[in-house]
């Protein structure tokens, strides 16, 4: 039986983490929403105490979710056979009576006749076991332009038709940021970094060969006229970084991946 993808909603700050802890065997999605109510506390068996990552099989409800849950999203894959699911509108009713109700994925789709379209679109799926790091895939996060402040017209024309501009305009909004997740140069950041369709698989290689300090004032000073105060706001990161520079010796590719790295380390801690 195919494996089934599902959607899950979460806070923005945990993006960088969920992308750090890919490195690793598994990333653990269990805690991302919030603390244990009362259909954890009904929980028994391999579910008790909080002991799941949950998705939905609609994007559309999991979009439904991000008011409480939050603007990230990340996708991941189970095995229908080891996850268990019941409607969420059942878990909302009565809490005990949907754990009681869940059976295996597995078993939905037989009642669907294997098509994972035509399943519940509230369906809540349950694993008990952190996500393969491999399985799972952070999506652009859904910011509002009043979110992303200054740099909603910036993100607009860069994030998804220059990925290697985008990927280095990560570092300033971090930078920018200061390590802050509630300003909209972090979540400027996080649109600029992940979008809904994948990456080149080269797109790493190419960033890392790109004149960074080029290829960052050749697109701000671009942008200037659509995206004045946001720019304005990155050239003057960019000022500083030159400052720091010469100040230090380096050059400004490395002073801006030292500060960029300062900064997510703030976010991370």
């Amino acid at each position: 039986m195919d494996r089934v993808t599902l959607f899950h909603r979460t806070r923005p700050e945990l993006l960088p983490r969920v992308e750090v802890e890919g490195l690793r065997t598994r990333v653990d999605l269990s805690g991302r929403f919030g603390p244990i109510g009362a259909f954890d506390e009904a929980a028994t068996g391999r579910f008790a105490r909080g002991r799941r990552v949950s998705g939905w099989v609609s994007r559309a409800h999991a979009d439904l979710q991000q008011p409480t849950l939050g603007a990230g999203l990340v996708s991941y894959t189970v095995d229908p056979r080891k996850a268990f699911a019941q409607p969420a509108s059942l878990r909302e009713q009565d809490p005990a009576a949907a754990w009681a109700a869940a059976r295996p994925l597995a078993a939905w789709l037989t009642g669907a006749d294997g098509d994972a379209a035509a399943l519940p679109a509230d369906l809540e799926v349950h694993q008990e076991l952190p996500v393969r790091a491999k399985l799972v895939r952070i999506l652009a996060p859904t910011f509002t332009a009043d979110e992303l402040g200054v740099f909603a017209p910036l993100v607009a024309a860069v994030a998804d038709a220059d990925r290697v501009a985008a990927k280095l305009l990560v570092h300033l909004g971090l930078i920018a940021s200061e390590g802050d997740v509630a300003t909209p140069a972090f979540r400027a950041a996080c649109a600029f970094a992940w979008r809904d369709e994948p990456d080149s698989t080269d797109l790493a290689t190419k960033v890392a060969r790109s004149d960074a300090e080029a290829v960052l004032e050749a697109i701000l000073v671009a942008h200037e006229p659509d995206a004045p105060e946001g720019t304005a706001a990155l050239l003057a990161v960019m000022d500083g970084l030159r400052g720091d520079a010469a100040e230090s010796g380096d050059d400004v590719t490395g002073v801006l991946l030292e500060r960029s790295e300062l900064a997510l380390s703030r976010v991370l801690s």
